[in-house]
């Protein structure tokens, strides 16, 4: 059986102050795509710095945020199915 991520929005690059809340600007991957460990999935937008989310596997999204979603620490951006 395949294991599942889940691909969360990372605590320790969100900005300590204030600004809890972000957007998608930017998706690079489509659900049913392959990826790879490292690759962007996506980037998000936070007061005035954006964000590149890495997949930490290789495998397939099985969800994936869409472009202006809005965002916050630990918001799930993407699902893959690895393995």
């Amino acid at each position: 059986m395949a294991s599942r991520t889940e691909v969360r929005v990372p605590l320790d690059l969100w900005p300590r102050r204030g600004g809890w809340k972000g957007k998608v600007v930017k998706v690079y991957k489509s659900v049913g795509e392959r990826v790879s460990k490292g690759e962007v999935i996506a980037e998000i937008e936070i007061e005035k710095a954006v964000l590149e989310i890495e997949s930490p596997t290789d495998g397939v999204l099985v969800e994936v945020a869409s472009e202006g979603e809005e965002v916050s620490p630990e918001s799930i951006i993407a699902r893959i199915e690895g393995g």
